[in-house]
């Protein structure tokens, strides 16, 4: 007798498959029993050092080339912690391509920075993929004040009923 004889069908055994990762990724986090990679789903606050990243992609292209070589020209500041990538999850900016360290500010990037768009407060991060976000929101003035807080990141006691799943 396998697992699979205690389902009704493979679809309902990968289903409690998936929900059973879903509780370990969400939680503390794990290794996947298939192929043995460390799965945790990251929640990541638009801080003030973000909301400066952005500031700086914005004031450096230009509407006629909105394009930043940010890996040669950003200050010590911002590539230090390597963290700005992190704005493409709220569609904040792009990337020239993979790897290219060019990257420009969106349009919702330039209204979250100048004409008070709201943007959720979190965005919630699986294998550097958005899994969902907070439903809190927050416009850019009020990202000041706001660091980064590593045990918040780590912390497996997220709200996870406030999350807004990707569809």
């Amino acid at each position: 007798m396998t697992n699979l004889d205690l389902f009704a069908d493979e679809q309902e055994y990968l289903g409690r498959l998936r929900t059973s990762w879903n509780q370990t990724i969400e939680g503390e986090g794990g290794h996947c029993p298939c192929c043995g990679k460390w799965g945790k789903v990251y929640k990541i606050k638009l801080s003030q050092h973000l909301a400066l990243c952005l500031k700086w992609i914005i004031d450096h292209g230009n509407p006629a080339d909105p394009w930043v070589d940010v890996q040669n020209s950003a200050p010590r500041w911002m590539l230090k912690s390597k963290t700005y990538p992190l704005l493409e999850h709220w569609t904040l900016i792009e990337s020239k391509g993979a790897r290219s360290g060019i990257w420009a500010a969106t349009n919702r990037g330039i209204d979250f920075v100048y004409r008070g768009l709201e943007l959720p407060e979190a965005v919630y991060i699986y294998d550097n993929r958005r899994w969902g976000f907070d439903e809190k929101v927050v416009q850019f003035r009020r990202c000041f004040g706001k660091h980064f807080d590593f045990d918040e990141l780590m912390s497996a006691q997220f709200n996870w009923a406030k999350l807004r799943k990707e569809q």
